[in-house]
């Protein structure tokens, strides 16, 4: 999105005076009201439509451009003036067919043209980019025509389509009006990854005069590593470096608690986990680095203790093999549970092989003692609910303080993700057949679970019916209908017993199962031990760079990153060789990735959906939502958080593989920007919701003074339910025109004091469908730059914009005008003059205009005063142009 200049004029004011030589001044600078909020504006009549997930920018001419997704099937267009008039109506520009449209986004170049990327859900999940010239029809308020006789110059172009799911694409434009985009996707030619999100990006170059799009770097993964990455943003500065920000959950921590069955019959399942969580060969065949390992490469920490119920020295898999370090770091079968958690330095994430001898049942403590066969080796129930009691027990009481009726507790790293493994092929408390103590102690499990908010993953080794059935139980929520593995469990909450556990059961495979049912398995324990917390990552690209002075074996159209010894390839040694490097290089040759991978959060709570905006001087502007003053969990209250980044300067450029040190970026340092109601807050307010102190789904923008706009979704307005707020943060260019003398600085120490607006004033759903317990789905509502320094937020509505209730979602439009007109004296000027009396003077002054636009919008009154006058003397104001009194 191209920035827009604010307009200026200067004004001559003549002072007249009646009286003896005297000096005065007149008294200015004088400012207009700070925010004007227009009404809200119903963007489309839905009717019996459902109209969602939209998106917002602006043209040079103050018009205003909203594309967004139809009953999440089909993509719609329309486009109205300055004032809200239409000027096109909404308009179908996906092609005809089936489609599921998710996700827009949009971005106008410097001609007007309107460049849109979505993603399509239906069949292969793919990403389509469009580009639209509004000027090719009559703007009169009808509907245009899609495709190439219509407004489309580039008319559905696939970005990228496969059988793995991709969404999430955000589009910028450069100076040369040429495309970036990005999007998170599954694929992973080289299968590498095990179907963990990455992040992609494409650069398109466009002839309008043949209306063709050519891909210039063809789709290129920018992030080879393990790890779930998402919700990526994108924008270009003004040397077109393109800065890409997602969120990452490198950095991230989870602790799995495995109570593993000590029978006879589990020797393989027992060796086969070793080989997970340490690396080595699975019984069946095939080599696996290990958890661990593969994710310490990533910068992941997996915490693990495995448990042997009733002891673990009578189990010979379990005490040799790739077992053996595991089986002395847990004290070689004499050691119980630790008395502290797990990372209490860089070094301690292990928690070895223990023997577990007391569990919980029926709220009371149980011993277990090895019998090779019963309670003593297979309660994997009890043990769920010890696992989970030490958590958060009985009465409430969390993390060091839990004191379930054991002897002996397990304790959990407080800022990790917390998973239990209960591994078994008997039932749940002591062996076959099934009885009802195995039934009840599955529902104290599962309950105990739900309180405590770990999710309980079980791995189900044999054929047993009715052990799968439990551990579906325990996982998602019992449903009384026992033998019922393959039955997904009903579970509408309410009470914690209905509620689901946010857990799954997979099956064990053995010696002789097949190979697929072994990756399965291994692809769902990886997927668990890295879908931990996320944190902000940033990296960026000098794309004219690699296609100016592209190395060899590279040419426009490919992608930048290459695999060995071919994309193709299934087997045998094959990696990723990303484009990293300088702009240019010793040899001559350009490189697409100048700054790699850089973590910009660096906490342990969630970090999710951030957005980024450029200044004029090159800083880097990040809001994103984050839940570090409520707690560790996906499911908690979050808050706006903002950074300022100051990239270039802070190392070089040369892409090195750890990036920019992440203290040594930050002028402002992380900050909130929403209200902190803070974990106190419900206890002053028990009748509030769990969700209700909620900021979430930011989005920000960079007007051209600098002015940081951001827009979120806010829970705590009790009488509306969901708000739109708003929120200007001033610039500092002027102040700091070198930038800030010191780095990490906290917001409300360089920053004007900032107010918090709420766009919405009616109760409604708003940005739907969206869920506290899964903050990553939600959409940020619609933001754009206006002309000067307002901005225009738009979002979807359950009602018609506070009007009526609607019957479904509808599209609602705030023009946010800020800083309207601003009268200062001109640069050269003072504010005060020396004359006699019977004389006049001049005085010179700006009229700065920054959102310019219909004068029933921009309009403002000021008023001029002369101060000092002395008594029985006459001053007057008048327009030096024809002598009009200013009164």
């Amino acid at each position: 999105m191209q920035n827009r200049k604010k307009r200026s004029s200067i004004m001559m004011t003549l002072l007249m005076l009646s009286s003896i030589v005297a000096a005065m001044g007149v008294a200015v600078p004088v400012q207009a009201s700070e925010i004007v909020l227009t009404d809200a504006i119903n963007v489309v009549n839905s009717g019996p439509n459902s109209d969602s997930m939209v998106a917002v920018d602006s043209d040079s001419e103050g018009n205003v451009h909203f594309v967004w997704s139809r009953n999440t099937q089909h993509l719609y267009y329309k486009m109205l003036g300055p004032s809200g008039e239409t000027l096109i109506s909404e308009t179908q520009i996906s092609n005809p067919g089936a489609h599921q449209a998710w996700h827009p986004d949009v971005a106008i170049d410097s001609e007007d043209k309107v460049h849109i990327v979505w993603a399509d859900r239906s069949g292969q999940w793919t990403i389509w980019y469009q580009l639209l010239d509004p000027a090719m029809h009559e703007q009169d308020g009808s509907n245009a025509i899609d495709g190439l006789n219509g407004i489309s110059i580039i008319d559905d172009y696939e970005i990228r389509t496969g059988s793995q799911d991709r969404d999430w694409p955000a589009v910028a434009v450069d100076s040369l009006d040429n495309a970036h985009i990005v999007w998170q996707d599954n694929n992973d030619p080289l299968d590498l990854y095990y179907s963990q999100t990455q992040i992609y990006y494409e650069m398109v170059e466009i002839d309008v005069s043949s209306r063709e799009a050519q891909s210039k770097i063809d789709a290129t993964l920018l992030t080879p590593i393990i790890g779930m990455k998402g919700h990526p943003d994108i924008a270009v500065d003004n040397d077109d470096f393109v800065q890409v920000v997602w969120d990452d959950t490198r950095g991230g921590k989870v602790e799995m608690v495995v109570p593993i069955d000590t029978s006879g019959s589990m020797g393989t399942e027992w060796a086969d986990m070793c080989t997970v969580f340490y690396g080595g060969q699975f019984s069946s065949g095939g080599n696996f680095i290990g958890l661990k390992p593969m994710l310490e490469q990533a910068n992941m920490t997996v915490f693990e203790t495995l448990y042997g119920i009733g002891g673990v020295q009578q189990v010979a898999a379990a005490t040799s093999g790739y077992c053996t370090t595991a089986y002395q770091t847990g004290g070689s079968g004499s050691q119980g549970p630790r008395s502290n958690h797990l990372g209490q330095t860089p070094a301690d994430t292990s928690g070895g092989i223990r023997k577990l001898t007391g569990a919980v049942l029926n709220n009371a403590a149980i011993s277990l003692s090895y019998d090779g066969g019963g309670q003593g080796s297979e309660a994997w129930g009890p043990s769920s609910t010890w696992s989970c009691l030490s958590w958060r027990d009985s009465q409430g009481r969390l993390g060091n303080l839990a004191n379930p009726p054991t002897t002996e507790d397990h304790r959990w790293n407080p800022n990790a993700t917390k998973i239990i493994i209960p591994i078994s092929d008997e039932n749940a408390n002591d062996g076959s057949p099934e009885d009802a103590t195995d039934r009840e102690s599955v529902n104290e499990a599962h309950d105990a679970c739900v309180l405590a908010g770990i999710s309980p993953v079980p791995l189900w080794a044999g054929a047993d019916g009715s052990v799968g059935s439990q551990m579906r139980d325990l996982a998602e929520c019992p449903n009384n209908q026992p033998g019922t593995p393959s039955v997904a469990r009903y579970c509408p909450g309410g009470t914690p017993r209905t509620t689901h556990a946010e857990g799954a059961v997979y099956a064990f495979p053995t010696g002789s199962s097949s190979a697929a049912e072994l990756q399965f398995m291994v692809e769902a324990l990886i997927y668990l031990a890295t879908n931990a917390s996320r944190e902000i990552f940033i990296s960026v690209l000098d794309p004219y760079a690699l296609l100016d002075n592209p190395w060899v074996g590279f040419a426009p159209g490919q992608p930048a990153t290459r695999c060995v010894p071919q994309c193709s390839a299934t087997s045998g040694s094959r990696y990723y060789i990303e484009d990293v490097g300088p702009s240019l290089d010793l040899q001559g040759y350009g490189h697409l990735v100048v700054v790699n991978d850089t973590r910009v959060t660096l906490q342990d709570a969630y970090s999710l959906h951030p957005q980024v905006a450029l200044d004029s001087q090159g800083n880097t502007h990040i809001a994103w939502m984050d839940g570090r003053s409520y707690g560790f969990e996906l499911d908690v209250n979050y808050e706006v958080f903002y950074t300022r980044l100051k990239l270039k300067g802070a190392g070089q450029w040369d892409g090195a593989s750890d990036g920019l040190p992440a203290f040594g970026i930050k002028q402002i340092m992380d900050s909130a920007i929403s209200n902190v109601e803070g974990l106190d807050w419900f206890d002053d307010n028990p009748d509030r919701g769990p969700y209700e102190a909620t900021s979430y789904l930011p989005g920000i923008l960079v007007d051209d003074f600098d002015n940081i706009h951001i827009a979120w979704l806010d829970n705590s307005n009790q009488s509306q339910g969901e708000t739109i707020m708003y929120t200007r943060l001033n610039s500092t260019t002027d102040q700091y025109p070198d930038g800030f003398p010191t780095l990490n600085n906290l917001a409300i120490a360089v920053l004007d004091e900032w107010e918090i607006f709420e766009v919405s004033t009616w109760e409604s759903g708003k940005l739907g469908p969206n869920s506290p317990r899964n903050p990553q789905l939600g959409t940020p509502p619609a933001f754009s730059n206006d002309l000067g320094s307002g901005a225009h937020v738009a979002w979807s509505d359950s009602t018609k914009c506070g009007e009526a209730n609607s019957p479904k979602q509808t599209l609602c439009y705030v023009h946010v005008l800020t800083g309207l007109v601003d009268v200062a004296l001109a640069p050269s000027e003072t504010y005060y003059h020396v004359i006699e009396p019977g004389e006049s003077t001049i005085y010179n002054l700006t009229i700065d205009n920054p959102t310019p636009g219909p004068s029933d919008l921009v309009a403002d009154t000021f008023r001029l005063t002369v101060e000092d006058v002395p008594m029985n003397w006459s001053a007057t104001l008048y327009y030096a142009s024809n002598h009009t009194p200013i009164f």
